[in-house]
């Protein structure tokens, strides 16, 4: 009885996978797009007459424009003005952190920030370069503020806690180049490897220009108007007990 109910079973399923494959592929199939039904006037086959197809109203265009031209967002109620009070006090990263905040601040609309002690200035001396521009830098080498050391209008010298032997004794923060120049020298390279621990700048730098071409900038070299922050505390391990430098600085 077993045998005759295998012999059966393995008859009917070759037919079995083929009714399953078909079904399978009809449901697939994607389906013709659906055309829209004409519709009859229903007085014209009393009267005997021909059924004609009706066209189905549309949406008139002049209609739809003016609808279109109404249909206007409502206007947004106007934000409350939001006022912000800052105290601050002098300390090594005052202007630095308030430079910081303040680009946060622009950010945000309808807000009133107002800044007590505040004695930031813009300054766009950058746009000026001919060649390569200098100015100092705060809270950078371990102190307060580097610099180039300027006479006559020309950079003579390096204000700095850290090997003033470089041949720019200068933070990456602290010059800028002008397009012309980077255009003109196209062979120069800053190097990402290769170059010994804090020499990039040097490295770079006397590829397109000489210490007597640079262009001091920021009153010659005697406001801070970059500083190089990070979210940490200030590091001024090598500030001098005494002031050394020939004038003072504001940082």
């Amino acid at each position: 009885m077993k045998s005759v109910l295998f012999s059966r079973f393995f008859i009917l399923l070759p037919w079995i996978l083929i009714v399953i494959i078909m079904l399978d592929v009809d449901t697939r199939r994607p389906s013709p797009p659906l055309t829209p039904r004409p519709y009859f006037s229903p007085y014209a086959a009393a009267r005997g007459g021909p059924r004609l197809p009706l066209r189905r109203a549309g949406p008139v265009r002049g209609v739809e424009k003016l609808n279109e031209s109404r249909q206007q967002p409502p206007p947004q109620p106007q934000l409350p003005t939001i006022y912000a009070i800052t105290p601050t006090y002098s300390r090594p990263v005052q202007k630095a952190e308030l430079t910081r905040l303040a680009n946060t601040f622009r950010q945000v609309a309808q807000l009133h920030w107002i800044l007590v002690e505040d004695a930031a200035a813009r300054s766009e001396l950058m746009r000026t370069t001919r060649k390569v521009s200098v100015w100092p830098v705060g809270l950078v080498g371990g102190r307060r503020y580097e610099r180039p050391l300027v006479e006559n209008g020309k950079v003579v010298g390096w204000y700095t806690g850290w090997r003033a032997d470089r041949p720019f004794a200068i933070d990456m923060a602290g010059f800028a180049v002008s397009l012309q120049v980077i255009l003109s020298n196209p062979k120069a390279v800053f190097k990402r490897r290769g170059s010994q621990p804090g020499m990039q700048e040097s490295d770079f730098l006397k590829q397109i220009t000489t210490v007597e071409e640079l262009e001091p900038k920021a009153n010659n070299c005697t406001k801070v108007l970059v500083w190089h922050t990070r979210t940490e505390k200030v590091n001024l391990a090598n500030e001098p007990k005494y002031h050394l430098d020939t004038v003072k600085i504001e940082v």
